[in-house]
């Protein structure tokens, strides 16, 4: 069988949706520890020079660019399941079954996808856009003259409707990464025995929790500051 005839398959396209998954895991920890430079006490010195940096540089922009292709990638290829899974039911149990595998979580990853989809793409919209080809007042910094997203994060993190939306896309990423985490982990067969307790652990208390509330509190510390 090609490799094009496979990832057409069901088991392609759930591998398809765990390496994706296990990728944007790894962003989002590395979009965390540039996002909590928003709350240092330094006049935005900090995060606009790492924005800067990061909107500037050639191997940054080129996996920026990969990111983007694997979100849309991941939210359409699970989309795709997500549909051919109910197509295949079309009827309901009237009771669920007490044994059944699925957990709540699991049962809720496409709406909560869907929530993420279009926070990503108002966040997109707000803060990446304008840094890239929008108009943004300007800060110096030692001699350096950089764009003030800091300035301009802080202004939208005042409205508390967005600041709402936020912690609402937080909520979906917690219970998305929830169970993706683990469920990445066993498409590829990963998971054992042994290693189950950690693979949770990581997945619910890292992923499902300190990651999110770490987005979630920078929104929530501005606005009440």
């Amino acid at each position: 069988m090609k490799w094009s005839q496979f990832f057409n398959t069901s088991i392609g396209k759930k591998l398809l949706v765990g390496a994706t998954g296990l990728f944007l895991c790894s962003f989002v920890i590395v979009h965390l520890a540039g996002n909590i430079q928003l709350l240092y006490n330094d006049g935005g010195e900090a995060f606009n020079v790492y924005a800067t940096f990061m909107s500037h540089n050639s191997l940054i922009q080129f996996i920026a660019w990969g990111l983007k292709v694997v979100i849309l990638l991941h939210a359409f290829i699970a989309l795709q399941l997500t549909f051919k899974n109910r197509a295949a039911r079309p009827v309901k149990y009237a009771i669920n079954p007490g044994n059944q595998t699925s957990s709540w979580f699991s049962r809720q990853m496409a709406i909560m996808g869907s929530i993420l989809l279009v926070f990503l793409i108002i966040h997109l919209k707000d803060f990446w856009w304008r840094m890239h080809y929008g108009e943004l007042p300007e800060a110096t910094y030692k001699g350096e003259t950089y764009k003030d997203l800091y300035l301009a994060t802080n202004e939208a993190f005042k409205e508390l409707w967005v600041v709402i939306l936020y912690v609402i896309g937080m909520i979906g990423l917690s219970f998305h990464l929830i169970h993706g985490f683990k469920s990445a982990f066993q498409t590829f067969g990963l998971n054992h025995v042994k290693y189950n307790g950690l693979i949770n652990f990581i997945g619910v208390w890292v992923f499902g929790i300190i990651i999110p509330v770490g987005f979630a509190i920078i929104p929530l510390v501005i606005y009440f500051k």
